[in-house]
């Protein structure tokens, strides 16, 4: 009997009502077993009833508990055949919540060692998607978000999501610092990547784009509230092939961006969902793992050093 269907909860409910008027008829009877009979019955009682609460509020939580088995074995998920490197201590921290972000993904704060020196407004936020969870042999593409406002991070994406805050950001960042840091932490793909920048940081994700070409394949620039775009966006670039840019803003009729196309996006609220949904367009395929082909050839022996 499924754990969130009604039917168990039909049961349960028919159980405890059972129990209180076998516990009520009987109160008075039992002789010298009384106190046992009593006991008994009370520690019935109570039993099913919490049970028909724990059924009750796991339906009104989205089934918490999707199954017997997520419940019973919440501490101990199965180890999967082949996990991809990272084995890192979020990257474990992270599967043990494995029943928990399968349903909607994890968004948490993301402080690696290296975080004290990033020139950062406030502390990086990871999305992570719920099939990371599911698929843990494979490795996912990333999408950068790159704001100097707060921005509440996407629920439930197909690609991890990180959102940086900052007022400048250094050019190197997005092509070295930060694929290090994410891929010391998290099963990224090596390409595929995608950049959102809003505002003062509209530019990053083209930048990005001109810097690495075999990391980055899609950048947005999108307009602030008051339609401003940076001037960096305005300047011609060659994009590789499979890249594509995309500039939003809303439509006020100024200059138009020399790459990429331009979408008219009036609510300004509007402006980073219409980016993020053409950004996980572009995405590809999670990387699965390599298939092994053979017994693994051992290493070669090092001779020693003459001395």
């Amino acid at each position: 009997m499924a754990l969130t269907g009604l039917p168990l909860l039909v049961l349960a409910i028919a159980a405890a009502l059972a129990a209180f008027g076998l516990t009520i008829r009987y109160w008075p009877r039992g002789g010298r077993w009384r106190i046992l009979t009593r006991t008994t019955g009370v520690l019935v009682c109570e039993a099913l009833v919490l049970f028909t609460a724990g059924l009750v509020v796991n339906r009104a939580l989205d089934n918490l508990f999707p199954s017997w088995t997520t419940l019973l074995h919440q501490d101990s998920a199965p180890p999967p055949a082949a996990l991809a490197a990272p084995r890192s201590r979020l990257d474990a921290w992270l599967h043990t919540r494995a029943a928990q972000g399968a349903r909607q993904g994890l968004v948490i704060d993301w402080t690696p060692p290296a975080a004290r020196s990033w020139s950062l407004s406030a502390i990086p936020v990871l999305a992570v998607p719920p099939d990371y969870f599911t698929a843990t042999a494979a490795r996912f593409p990333v999408v950068v978000v790159v704001t100097p406002d707060g921005v509440p991070p996407p629920i439930d994406p197909p690609a991890i999501v990180v959102v940086l805050r900052t007022d400048r950001l250094d050019p190197t960042f997005l092509t070295r610092t930060l694929p290090a840091a994410l891929g010391a932490d998290l099963r990224v793909a090596p390409h595929g990547w995608g950049v959102v920048g809003v505002g003062a940081d509209a530019a990053a994700g083209l930048d990005a784009l001109d810097r690495d070409s075999a990391r980055y394949w899609s950048a947005v620039a999108v307009a602030d509230a008051a339609d401003r775009l940076p001037d960096a966006v305005f300047a011609p670039r060659d994009l590789a092939g499979g890249q594509a840019a995309l500039t939003i803003a809303g439509g006020s009729g100024g200059a138009l961006p020399a790459t990429g196309r331009v979408q008219v996006v009036g609510p300004v609220p509007e402006r980073l969902p219409a980016a993020l949904r053409w950004v996980y367009a572009h995405l590809p395929a999670p990387l699965a793992a390599p298939l092994p082909t053979g017994p693994a050839t051992p290493p070669l022996p090092v001779p020693a050093a003459s001395r």
